[in-house]
């Protein structure tokens, strides 16, 4: 059957439905001839028209589900690899009133995407359905929101119907979601925050969504939620759209069990009517029970005639008729939810919350243990309205001894509470006055210009004195402060005040959550401070309040793993680390809602432990993931963000983009500059990060200041051993290193080391890195005894430690490997750098330091004697060196150097001399006191002469070369005594 037929059917209905009774058979006798099958069908729309005043109130609704039968019965929406558009069908995902949704992907080509298509079913394209249609799209079209299914595309397919595109959203709906995650109150709570938001968003853009219910919401894997279908969705002020979804005096097409008492009865919607059913959904998600106790068969006047009748009870007493299956205890929906939830759902628009935005905050309030704006439904309020229908029985009952004697009892009771709380508030204003009364500029001749760091410190100083006689009010207080001390970086007084807030808690309350949430900052400042064992002890200790509580999985929990996780990341045990954070991550996004705070904070976790164990692709993912998220729930100017742009930075740098690394460096201090003390530790690690990325540019005069002005800044705040200290100066070391600077870049390495043997970790896998660059350092001033001991010692123990070290290790191998060569030992140095370069194989390296280590290794194979395998592989990094996106002169100098005696050693003379002129311009003639590369070059230079039988000439280069290296690099220098006996080696002229 086509829709010919089906318009055929409607002709016949409304020829016989104007027809007189008595007429009707002969009529459809005629009319409909043979066709049994067609008249049972007008049959059947006869019956429905003669409920009569019923039709009329369920008209759209009795007619879809006609067309919606004879659509299912007689013809499939879309087979399977139909093309609707650029669309082709996957499989019906469902279907509705006028339309099917359909799984579909892009057939275009131009890139892979799924989308959900809703196609308007055959038949059903009435004007007044086209018109709802119509409207879906329009009103997607205006609302581009995180939470909101969003319109991709729309159009007409080849027959003709029309459709629209929006995302797909692979997920849960609400309640279903809900359930199988376990989710506890604030997770709940949470998740029905997202749907305020969409909300919201819509609201400002003037659409009503109408039908809010759990199927609409979805929530997928990661705990987006995403709100669906806006099918009976209307822009405010929209009469067309009234008119359309409306049937005379009667409520248009609605979903009876969610939809607010004006919208049943036909009444005009506002966002009112959104607060309302978004009140039946949170009642739904919190209790477990509907706020009407409709059955899904209830008919829309019987639900009606419900709201009419009855209040909602509160949810906390439909939650205790749930027998034990509530969601969520009773007892935590009494009191204020209670009293939120009831206010969503007043009978009339005018009591409700005004607004969707004030019932998200009320919630928030909630969640954050704030007082909340909704007031309980007033007795005085009931008691009117009781008083308006019983005029006359309530005139002559005795309400004025009622009244008199609640009175009474109030003020009293009232009385005694105010006696306390005035005492309290006095207490706690002249704590206050006496904390402000530092800036009274009466106290100085001068005036005074205190900063809130002054006044923080004045009220620190005021708590030892103060409050002795209200210890709970002193342990708040000493909290309070602690955290912003926290904060301020300054993690000595923190940890002082934080321990005294627990001191003063006494033993009773040493299982509470409070009491736990306070140990959990305090392990995060000793954390900061780098009390490794104190921090853990603390983090441990507040896991295992937690954990007595019966608990096993919540975002408290998931917060004290991750602090354990990075303490033992610092540690470096990398291995255990992984698993706490990888645990915590799971649990929190289990228990809150996306976007979250402490969500993304644990996603950088991760990220930071990623790029410890040179993960490179995986963390920056996780970086960028977390960066987003930090950024939709805070925007740009924010600490979160400006420490995930540091991370990003740093991940640019490791994969060898250091260009790109700048702009997200100075993105981040500028932000640390304006919402931090001038001597923060963020601060100070910022520009450390900074500094690297201009001493990988080779930008060394911008980088040393920086780099100097961080080490100051942690020795003022973090004192003289803590591992953010050894990490700059290590990174000095490294600056040092490029600038020949190979004393200075041994005492900075020993300090390094000197800071991770006082925190009792030797091995540690960064004291490692400054051991091997002290190892360097001493091999580069020609102790080569020395440089080959440490060396093999480091190899050792990145051989010991647990995890993936390849990349860390092949560093070692090559190391070695150059040392070994230097020692004439040049066989032994290939079978280490062989093995090197095996293990950098597996794993992702930048390009630059690839190119380098090859070129390393070609100069080992030549000095063993492998002179076909040293070119092939020195002619490889001087290609890689010439591809880098950004150039480095200096190490392809160094290069050319090595193809220069590799081309000698084969006798290609004409080759080495082209690779010894490249090498001499770019090392042109340096500081004649500190330079040594041009000298370098030079003696290569030399040696080609000679090979060319331009002795003389030769001679000259030489001398010039062994005179800079001796006084620069030492007589006894390898590179010294290399040039010395090539001198020696020219014939007597």
């Amino acid at each position: 059957m086509d829709t010919d037929r089906w318009r055929r059917l409607s002709e016949i209905f409304d020829a016989v439905v104007e027809a007189p009774a008595s007429n009707r058979p002969a009529l459809l006798d005629r009319l409909c001839r043979d066709d049994d099958t067609l008249r049972r069908e007008v049959d059947a729309l006869l019956a429905a028209d003669a409920l009569g005043e019923a039709f009329d109130a369920q008209a759209f609704e009795l007619r879809a589900s006609t067309a919606t039968t004879w659509v299912r019965e007689h013809d499939a929406a879309a087979p399977v690899g139909t093309l609707i558009g650029c669309w082709r069908v996957v499989r019906e995902l469902g279907r509705g009133g006028m339309g099917v949704v359909l799984l579909v992907e892009r057939a275009d080509g131009q890139f892979e995407q799924r989308a959900a298509l809703k196609l308007i079913k055959r038949g059903m394209d009435s004007d007044a359905v086209l018109a709802r249609f119509l409207r879906e799209r329009q009103i997607l079209a205006r609302l581009s929101h995180p939470n909101i299914a969003g319109l991709l595309d729309g159009g007409l397919a080849a027959d003709g119907r029309s459709y629209l595109v929006m995302e797909y959203v692979e997920g849960l709906p609400l309640l279903d979601y809900a359930a199988r995650h376990a989710l506890g109150l604030n997770a709940r709570i949470e998740c029905a925050l997202q749907v305020c938001a969409a909300l919201q968003f819509a609201h400002r853009r003037l659409v009503v969504h109408l039908d809010i219910k759990p199927s609409n919401v979805l929530v997928t894997e990661s705990g987006e939620v995403k709100l669906l279908d806006f099918g009976i969705a209307r822009l405010l002020g929209d009469e067309l759209a009234a008119a359309a979804t409306h049937t005379g005096a009667h409520a248009g097409p609605l979903t009876p069990a969610y939809a607010a008492p004006e919208q049943l009865r036909g009444d005009p919607v506002t966002t009112a009517t959104d607060v309302y059913s978004f009140g039946c959904l949170l009642y739904e998600l919190l209790s477990g029970r509907r706020s009407s106790h409709p059955d899904d068969g209830t008919s829309q006047p019987e639900i009606q005639k419900v709201l009419e009748r009855e209040h909602p009870e509160p949810p906390s007493k439909a939650a205790l008729r749930s027998e034990g299956r509530a969601p969520v205890p009773p007892r935590q929906l009494r009191g204020d939810l209670d009293t939120i939830l009831l206010k969503a759902l007043q009978r009339e628009p005018e009591r409700r919350y005004p607004t969707i935005e004030a019932l998200a905050r009320d919630l928030r309030n909630f969640l954050h243990g704030m007082p909340i704006a909704a007031r309980r439904d007033s007795t005085l309020y009931r008691s009117g309205k009781f008083v308006r229908r019983h005029r006359v029985g309530v005139a002559l009952a005795g309400i004025a001894l009622l009244a008199l004697l609640a009175t009474t009892a109030i003020a009293l009771r009232e009385a005694s509470v105010a006696r306390a709380q005035a005492q309290r508030a006095e207490t706690v204003t002249d704590f206050l006055v006496g904390i402000f009364g530092v800036a009274d500029p009466r106290g100085s001749p001068g005036g005074v210009r205190l900063s809130a760091k002054d006044v923080l410190d004045t009220g620190a100083k005021r708590l030892e004195t103060s409050l002795d006689n209200y210890p709970e009010l002193a342990s708040s207080f000493a909290e309070v402060l602690g955290r912003i001390y926290g904060e301020l970086g300054e993690n000595d007084r923190a940890i002082t005040l934080l321990q005294r807030s627990l001191r003063l808690r006494g033993d009773p309350p040493r299982r509470s959550d409070a009491y736990a949430d306070t140990l959990a900052v305090l392990g995060r400042a000793q954390y900061e401070k780098g009390d490794y064992p104190a921090a853990l002890a603390s983090a441990q200790q507040a896991l295992d309040i937690h954990h007595a509580g019966g608990k096993t999985a919540t975002a408290l929990i998931a917060r004290d793993l991750a602090l354990q996780g990075e303490i033992a990341r610092r540690q470096g045990d990398f291995k255990h680390a992984e698993s706490l954070l990888t645990q915590a991550l799971a649990m929190s996004r289990a228990t809150l809602a996306a976007p979250h705070a402490q969500i993304a904070g644990q996603i950088n976790q991760l990220a930071t432990l990623d790029s410890d164990m040179s993960r490179l692709p995986e963390g920056i993912a996780l970086t960028e993931e977390a960066l987003t998220m930090f950024r939709s729930l805070y925007g740009e100017n924010h600490l979160d963000v400006a420490e995930n742009l540091v991370n990003l930075a740093v991940f640019r740098m490791q994969t060898g983009k250091v260009e790109q690394a700048l702009p997200s460096f100075d993105a981040a201090i500028a932000i640390y500059r304006r919402l931090l003390p001038p001597d923060h530790p963020l601060l100070a690690d910022a520009l450390a990060g900074h500094a690297r990325a201009f001493d990988r540019l080779g930008r060394y005069r911008e980088a040393e200041p920086l780099y100097l002005e961080a080490l100051a800044m942690q020795r003022r705040v973090l004192g003289s051993q803590h591992p953010a200290l050894a990490a700059t100066l290590n990174n000095l070391a490294v600056l040092h290193f490029h600038e020949d600077d190979y004393a200075e870049m041994a005492d900075f390495s020993r300090q390094a080391m000197a800071i991770w043997a006082a925190q009792g970790k030797p091995e540690h896998p960064f004291a490692l890195i400054s051991k091997s660059h002290l190892a360097v350092a001493l091999r580069e001033t020609g102790d080569l005894a020395q440089a080959e001991q440490i060396g093999r010692e480091v190899l050792d123990a990145r051989r010991r430690l647990p995890g993936d070290n390849a990349l860390a290790i092949s560093i070692s191998l090559d190391d070695l490997g150059i040392t070994l060569r230097e020692a004439n030992r040049a066989s032994d140095a290939v079978v280490l750098q062989r093995q090197a370069q095996q293990a950098r194989s597996k794993v992702p390296m930048p390009a630059l330091e690839g190119a380098i280590a090859r070129a390393q290794y070609a100069s080992s194979e030549s000095a063993a004697g492998d002179k076909s395998d040293a070119r092939s592989d020195i002619d490889a990094a001087v290609a890689a060196l010439a591809a880098l996106p950004t150039p480095s002169p200096k190490q392809m100098a160094s290069a050319q150097i090595v193809k220069t005696h590799i081309a000698l050693a084969q006798h290609d003379v004409e080759a080495a001399c082209i690779a010894a002129r490249q090498a001499l311009e770019l090392d042109p003639p340096d500081d004649a006191d500190h330079g040594w590369r041009h000298a370098e070059a030079q003696g290569a230079f030399g040696e080609c002469l000679n090979a060319r039988g331009q002795i003389t000439h030769a001679r000259d280069q030489l001398q010039s070369s062994l005179a800079t290296l001796q006084r620069v690099r030492g007589a006894d220098h390898w590179m010294t005594r290399h040039v010395r006996e090539a001198l020696r080696a020219l014939p007597k002229v």
